[in-house]
C-alpha cells in the first residue's frame, strides 16, 4: 500500500512522540527540524492529529504535541485518517462515473476493507517495537499476507 506524504508524515509524529514519551511535548517545530520535513505542512497533520483527538495540544512556553492516550491504543489507520485532508466531491463540479458501475469494483472494496482492518489492529506501539526488529515486522507481514490470500481466495 502506497502511504501519502501527509500519512507518512503524521505517522513519523505519533511514532516519535511514542519514543519520547516521557520527556515532554513536542512542537512542529522541533519536529520539522528533526526529521527535515516543512515546519507549514507538519503544523497542518499536528492540528488535525489533535482534532481527531490522537495528540493532545499543549500551549504556553514549554507547549507542544504529546500523545492523548497510550500508543497500544492509537492504531495505524487513525493517524493515517487524520493526517489526510477531507475528499473534495470533484474538481469544478465536474460530473464522474459512479465507481459501483466501475467493473471490478467490489472486488477491490474487500481488499481495501481488509487493508483498512489490518491497519486498524496495528498500532503505534506495535510500529515502535518493530521499528528496531525488521524480522519481527517481517514475520507479521507474511501472516497477515497470508491471510489477505485466505480472504480473497474465499470471495471468489
Amino acid at each position: 500500500m502506497l502511504l501519502t506524504r501527509r500519512a507518512c508524515y503524521g505517522l513519523l509524529a505519533a511514532q516519535h512522540l511514542a519514543e519520547h514519551a516521557g520527556e515532554g511535548s513536542f512542537s512542529a517545530n522541533d519536529l520539522a527540524e528533526f526529521y527535515g520535513l516543512p515546519h507549514e505542512t507538519l503544523a497542518k497533520i499536528l492540528q488535525r492529529l489533535a482534532t481527531a483527538g490522537v495528540l493532545m495540544s499543549h500551549h504556553g512556553i514549554k507547549g507542544g504535541y504529546t500523545l492523548a492516550r497510550d500508543p497500544r491504543y492509537i492504531s495505524v489507520f487513525d493517524v493515517i485518517k487524520a493526517s489526510e485532508e477531507p475528499r473534495r466531491s470533484g474538481i469544478h463540479g465536474e460530473q464522474r462515473r459512479h465507481p459501483e458501475s466501475v467493473p471490478g469494483y467490489h472486488a477491490l472494496c474487500k481488499v481495501s476493507q481488509v487493508v483498512e482492518d489490518m491497519l486498524r489492529e496495528l498500532t503505534i506501539e506495535d510500529i515502535e517495537e518493530k521499528a528496531a526488529s525488521p524480522a519481527g515486522l517481517s514475520r507479521d507481514s507474511s501472516v497477515r499476507a497470508s491471510q489477505l490470500d485466505d480472504q480473497t481466495t474465499r470471495s471468489h
